[in-house]
């Protein structure tokens, strides 16, 4: 076939693929070094930030969103091909309902940017038997009419014949829990809260020691300052480093590293929504979205990540645990290579519950993290919170309990 003829087919392949389909093609948002006093100043792009400051311009007020690296940048927590939207919560019943919240927003939002950001998946919970854990979302799961399926071995074994269950007697499923394209998703965030008025400014943030009760200005890295009536710190990892008196013992980062196995040519079975995000206690993991490859993550370990300057790159130790794994789990990928590798951190608080809550120090800060792996898919319901906090509005005082530090050292 000649090079033009080529081209000419192509193009229309691509066009009649769109067909349909409401993609919005917009220009990348210019990131700026200054910006105009605003109502609100949000630090931190990521889940919780973004979501806030793109809310809190639909609410009408202006609005100055920072941060040092990007939206969805590698260093960030919320970075990363996807994560899962899953109701399954244990008795932690208030993220459950939050959860399901959120994918009625999810899908807003999807219909709004013009993207596809969701992938219907499932989620299979494995477990040598019917622990607490399970026990308690099953509970939920029928309080909230939610659809699930508590399943033996044999019952996997025949939904799914790629995967082996092994020594896992016990699986609780969930139909109806889906895969979020993340870095996708915070991109789809910032250009959308652009377009809406919102100033973007790149930049690392620096604020003073409390003084006086409230921020007058915050001071950026290699110069320059952004000012609004409120602040909101939505920043991760670096939390704990901004706010180490109130924030120092309530946060940790642990390293968490992330596998991408590669499926047989032409074999779906391994892909979604042909096999079900999965869980258990040594790992968990996705099906093949978008011919990333298989997703697998050991659990475990302890060791403190820098988000700033550590190297990103994988232990021989994790390689071969997580190798072990798949050949166990899932007999075809037995010999398929590693077709990627990722380093990332959690941002865990230390009951694993978000903090959001203002600064004890400064009247006008506001303080937003803990999101404790579990931060990325409350994001749309996280930022309406937090909005409604920032702007004095009336929140469930139960909530406020629950999302306040205890015993800081401030």
């Amino acid at each position: 076939m000649e090079r033009r003829t080529f081209l000419k087919a192509a193009g229309l392949a691509t066009a009649s693929s769109m067909a349909g389909a409401a993609v919005s093609v917009q220009p990348a948002p210019q990131w700026q070094r200054t910006a105009r006093p605003s109502d609100v100043v949000v630090i931190g792009a990521g889940a919780f930030g973004g979501w806030t400051a793109l809310r809190l311009r639909e609410m009408g007020h202006s609005v100055t969103l920072v941060d040092a690296y990007g939206p969805g940048n590698a260093r960030a927590t919320s970075g990363g091909e996807t994560r899962q939207i899953r109701v399954g919560y244990g008795d932690r019943e208030v993220y459950s309902r939050w959860v399901l919240r959120g994918m009625e927003l999810w899908r807003e939002r999807e219909r709004e940017f013009g993207l596809p950001l969701l992938s219907p998946a499932g989620r299979l919970q494995l477990a040598t038997d019917l622990n607490p854990g399970l026990r308690a979302s099953r509970d939920v799961f029928t309080r909230l009419k939610v659809d699930h399926e508590l399943m033996s071995a044999s019952d996997m074994r025949r939904r799914w014949p790629q995967m082996e269950p092994g020594e896992m007697a016990v699986g609780l499923y969930e139909p109806g829990a889906m895969i979020v394209r993340a870095h996708r998703a915070c991109l789809a965030v910032a250009e959308a809260a652009a377009r809406k008025g919102v100033q973007l400014v790149a930049g690392r943030a620096q604020p003073d020691r409390p003084t006086g009760g409230t921020l007058s200005q915050l001071a950026l890295q290699g110069g320059g300052a952004v000012s609004g009536a409120s602040y909101v710190f939505a920043c991760g990892p670096w939390l704990g480093r901004l706010f180490p008196d109130l924030l120092g013992r309530k946060l940790q980062t642990p390293r968490r590293e992330v596998y991408f196995f590669g499926t047989p040519a032409g074999d779906d079975r391994y892909s979604c929504p042909d096999l079900p995000v999965f869980s258990e206690a040594s790992h968990y993991g996705f099906p093949s979205v978008d011919g990333k490859g298989i997703k697998v993550c050991p659990v475990g370990g302890d060791t403190e990540m820098d988000p700033d300057n550590d190297d990103r790159i994988v232990t021989p130790f994790q390689v071969r645990r997580s190798r072990e794994y798949v050949a166990r789990r899932f007999p075809g990928l037995k010999d398929q290579p590693i077709v990627e590798t990722r380093v990332c951190q959690l941002e865990n608080s230390v009951d694993e519950h978000f903090i959001i809550q203002r600064h004890p120090g400064w009247d006008n800060v506001w303080i937003a993290g803990g999101g404790s792996g579990h931060g990325f898919k409350h994001g749309p319901v996280v930022g309406e919170y937090i909005a409604e906090r920032v702007l004095g509005r009336r929140t469930d005082p139960a909530l406020e309990a629950l999302f306040c530090v205890k015993d800081a050292n401030f």
